[in-house]
């Protein structure tokens, strides 16, 4: 009896054992925890001249930061590869994961990389080795999931109540919005605010002239605060719209959503454009045009801002005028119709044919600076523009096949979504 009672004891012993092991190495595997790989090989060097060409396709978007680097967004993690004008998405420069967080929004000034989380973690890293170098516990977003799909393009391009202003990080929450120094976190201004319920969180861009503008979802106006002090410096009416939410198009940025100089807002009545200049908010034109059919100007879709004109493709042209007064600048003849523009910054401004040829035309003259087919190789032509970011000569754009699926095999043009160009 006593020894198969001191087998037992045994055997119920080296189960205890084993389930404690088994609960450490779950307790290691999920446990709340950070990795950072470190840099491995020297910094990316600058890219050198190229003549305009598509370079290659990558299955993520990249933000360009130090020109440099492309950094990218996961749902856990965010990295860094380069060069900028490689062809490939390269191996990890670093690497920054956090677990179970989920990533939010990533914004880049100078040599910092700034992510937020889904618990509300803002966590600032060198772009030069991805480690940390400050912390900040900022509010919770209303929306605690990754949204950035495949290529983490929204992440990356328009985080939600996540901006830029200078040498000022902006958070938009639930129930305020908080202002952060990128140097090394430090909180500054805050601006309470009710909290939407049910509602995601607040969208909004900084302003060419050091403004901070911020929707909520149950706000009948955008609010303007000074981007340094947190002081209210202004509102715009939103027009209503009962069947969406409103959507904002911040026109002529710096960065995205970074000192822009000018907004769209997109409701169901109608659309309205604006322009930032010496702390004042003025219309851009008139919400219509004289016959009362589509909207002109800026507020027409698809119109861009750049250097005080609105550039717009009508019928097989794309025209210039003046954003203020509506003074003709320059047409340029695309010979054919269903153009679009895709982006315009830094004196150019890009334009997809309907038969996909990227064309780029110099903005103050309107003349044709290059021309080419904006595919890869013999790729098929039948894609979707989604999200396109310029910076410097390079255009990257995100093409889409199907914006109704929300499985990614269907929704994005192929496991390479996102083409690469210098211009």
């Amino acid at each position: 009896m006593v020894v198969a009672a001191r087998r037992r004891l045994v055997a119920v012993l080296a189960g205890l054992v084993l389930v404690a092991g088994a609960a450490l190495v779950v307790y290691r595997v999920f446990a709340p925890g950070e990795v950072l790989a470190e840099p491995t090989i020297g910094y990316p060097a600058a890219p050198t001249p190229r003549p305009p060409a598509v370079l290659g396709t990558l299955p993520a978007a990249p933000l360009v930061v130090d020109g440099r680097l492309r950094v990218i967004a996961d749902k856990r993690q965010v990295r860094a590869d380069g060069p900028v004008d490689s062809r490939y998405l390269n191996t990890p420069y670093w690497s920054f994961r956090r677990w179970p967080a989920e990533l939010v929004g990533v914004v880049a000034a100078g040599g910092t990389v700034v992510t937020r989380w889904s618990d509300g973690e803002l966590v600032g890293l060198d772009a030069r080795t991805g480690s940390d170098t400050w912390r900040a516990k900022g509010e919770k977003p209303a929306v605690t999931a990754y949204a950035g799909r495949r290529t983490g393009a929204s992440t990356v391009y328009a985080p939600p109540g996540l901006f830029l202003s200078g040498d000022t990080v902006v958070v938009a929450g639930p129930t305020g919005t908080q202002a952060y120094a990128v140097a090394d976190g430090t909180a500054g201004w805050r601006a309470p605010a009710q909290p939407c319920v049910g509602k995601p969180d607040p969208t909004g861009f900084t302003t060419s002239d050091g403004r901070v503008a911020v929707l909520r979802a149950c706000d009948e106006a955008v609010r303007l605060f000074d981007a340094g002090t947190g002081a209210a410096a202004g509102t715009i009416d939103v027009p209503p719209n009962p069947a969406a939410e409103p959507v904002l198009d911040p026109l002529d940025c710096a960065a995205p959503r970074t000192e822009c100089a000018g907004l769209r807002i997109n409701a169901a009545s109608e659309a309205t454009a604006w322009l930032f200049a010496n702390r004042e908010t003025k219309q851009a034109g008139a919400a219509a045009d004289a016959a009362g059919g589509s909207p002109a100007g800026l507020a027409a879709p698809g119109a861009f801002l750049f250097d005080g004109m609105a550039v717009a493709v009508e019928g097989t042209i794309v025209t210039a005028t003046g954003a203020g007064d509506g003074s003709p600048r320059w047409r340029h003849d695309l010979g054919g119709p269903d153009a679009r523009i895709l982006a315009a910054t830094v004196g150019r401004v890009y334009v997809l044919t309907a038969d996909r040829d990227l064309l780029t035309i110099d903005a103050a003259s309107g003349s044709e600076l290059s021309r080419f087919r904006y595919t890869y190789f013999a790729e098929a032509t039948d894609w979707v523009p989604g999200y396109s970011y310029a910076v410097g000569r390079y255009l990257l754009t995100e093409r889409l096949a199907d914006v109704t699926k929300k499985d990614d095999a269907d929704y994005y043009f192929d496991p390479q979504p996102v083409i690469l160009a210098i211009t």
